[in-house]
Order: C-alpha cells, then structure tokens, then sequence
C-alpha cells in the first residue's frame, strides 16, 4: 500500500515535470518566432522610412508582465557607428522608442529626411 502511493506520488512528480517541459519549448518556439517577426519589423521600418539597410546587432525580450516589446540594438550595414535603439511591440506589431547616434542623424538629414517630424496620421 505505502509502496503504491509512494509510485502514484513519483509518476505524479514525473508527468508534471514533462508536462512543463513541453509547455517550456512550446514557449520558446512562440519566443524565437516573435523574435524573428520584431527583428523584421525593424529592419523594414528602417527601409520604408529612410531607405537603410540594417542589421541588428542584439535583441532583448521584455518580461510581458511589464511590456510586451523587444528592444533592440544595430547599425547601418557596414557604418557601425550610425548606430540606434529600437523596441517593437509584438501585440500591435509597431516600433517605438527610436534612438539614433548623431551620425545615423546626419545621415538621415543628408538624405533630405527629418528624422524628427511628425508624421501625418491620415496618411
């Protein structure tokens, strides 16, 4: 009897232990893939609003409990000081907090854009 509970307790432990192990790769598949999709999202934002090809250099996921974006970090292929910071929000699939070095500034500006302007929402 003692022998029984003591293995119904184990295989118990054992089936929740796989049972989150699977939940954990579930996750991190959805993680990779929400990733990917920000990391895109930002390389065609730069394309779209000031004709740049990009590459990001470092991602970070933020706790959902407090955002649900993804910061990132890169350059202008081969100027690795024209340098910026950018998050994505993975919901509403928008970037947000655009930080750019001087240089990626002047670059901007040199290409006849505003880096700075509001864009017009009825467009």
């Amino acid at each position: 009897m003692v022998i029984s509970r003591l293995f119904r307790s184990i295989a118990l432990m054992l089936f929740t232990i796989v049972l989150l192990g699977g939940c954990q790769s579930v996750n991190k598949s959805e993680n990779d893939g929400q990733m990917q999709e920000a990391k895109n999202l930002a390389i065609q934002y730069f394309k779209d609003e000031y004709g740049l090809d990009v590459e990001i250099t470092d991602q970070e996921k933020l706790d959902e409990y407090i955002t649900p974006k993804i910061t990132m970090k890169g350059h202008v292929k081969g100027k690795p000081e024209e340098s910026f910071n950018i998050a994505v929000d993975y919901e509403d699939k928008k970037t947000t907090n655009f930080v750019m070095s001087p240089e990626l500034e002047k670059a901007i500006r040199a290409k006849g854009i505003d880096p700075f302007a509001k864009k017009d929402a009825s467009n």
